[in-house]
């Protein structure tokens, strides 16, 4: 069966406020689980079939469309990983359904789904605007359990989501951007280290930067961004991370596109955009496809080939 199914599963989990808070202490402890063998930085191993998926930000029918391309046998065979790039909420009619539909899917498949925090999910470090989210929850379940679902959406999910996903020789994956404050340290021996701010612990200017960094075409190290947090990191960091850390390309969400997808800094940064529609207006979206088993695999992306399109 392919992954749709999940999303009428978390319409049945979202039909009663009861339902749902005994589904997000279930949440909470799979995420933990998945924390606990991983760290906030994921470092894998498989050189399989990746799929990247950028911002959903509760375009439901467009996660339907992704989801079913794909099944369960193929996340089950370990053939496949799914990489969501973060921001499932905020901006969306369906915001609650996506979040749910990842949960479920991720609960299922704790090895082969991985989920990113986004920028939208960071409320515990700077709240985005719009951050409708509660709003919409409030709206559902009224004040009360509104206000305690968001809690537990907080404390049990969001912060409980992975920071990034790195696979050596290929590739580091990520919501926002490229750090720059580690960067300018140098002091940085290892990737967990230079994505989290430190080797244990998450240090929040740098994750942060991890969040709501943007790459800009600059020979520059970095310029102040106009989205009034964090940096624009120019070509001089992309090359500096890619030689240190051996990987040929970063993958990350988190800026519109119009055509889905675009490259930077010699298509070693490529950005994916996976939902359609207002308040962005794009008539397509995108999704990555990465077979890290194929030799041609970097080719392939730089010729195009391995970006997905979903065209309305």
């Amino acid at each position: 069966m392919d992954l749709s199914r999940y999303i009428d599963r978390a319409i049945d989990v979202i039909s009663t406020p009861q339902s749902l808070k005994s589904r997000l202490e279930y949440y909470g402890e799979v995420l933990l689980d998945s924390n606990r063998k991983y760290g906030g930085v994921v470092v894998l191993g498989e050189e399989v079939r990746y799929v990247f998926i950028g911002d959903i930000h509760g375009n439901l029918e467009d996660l339907r469309l992704i989801l079913s391309r794909y099944s369960d046998e193929q996340l089950k065979s370990g053939n496949l990983k799914l990489v969501f790039l973060g921001d499932y909420i905020d901006r969306g009619d369906n915001q609650l359904e996506v979040i749910t539909s990842l949960l479920e899917l991720k609960s299922e498949h704790p090895n082969s789904v991985f989920l990113l925090k986004g920028n939208h999910e960071g409320v515990d470090l700077i709240e985005p605007s719009p951050h409708d989210f509660p709003d919409e929850l409030i709206h559902r379940y009224l004040i009360g359990d509104g206000l305690k679902i968001y809690e537990m959406f907080v404390e049990n999910v969001f912060k409980r989501l992975h920071l990034a996903v790195y696979l050596k020789n290929y590739f580091l994956a990520l919501h926002g951007g490229l750090p720059t404050v580690t960067y300018r340290e140098g002091k940085a021996q290892s990737v967990r280290e230079y994505i989290q701010g430190s080797p244990q612990t998450l240090v929040p200017d740098v994750v942060v930067e991890v969040l709501w960094n943007d790459p800009i075409e600059s020979n520059d190290e970095a310029h102040e961004s106009p989205r009034g947090v964090g940096a624009l990191f120019g070509r001089p960091v992309t090359e500096w991370v890619t030689k240190t850390f051996d990987v040929k390309i970063v993958v990350r969400g988190h800026e519109p596109c119009v055509r889905g997808y675009k490259f930077n800094h010699g298509a070693r940064v490529i950005t994916i955009f996976s939902r359609t529609g207002p308040p962005y207006y794009n008539s397509t979206a995108a999704i990555l496809e990465v077979d890290t088993s194929s030799r041609e695999w970097y080719r392939s992306i730089r010729e195009l080939q391995a970006i997905k399109l979903i065209k309305h």
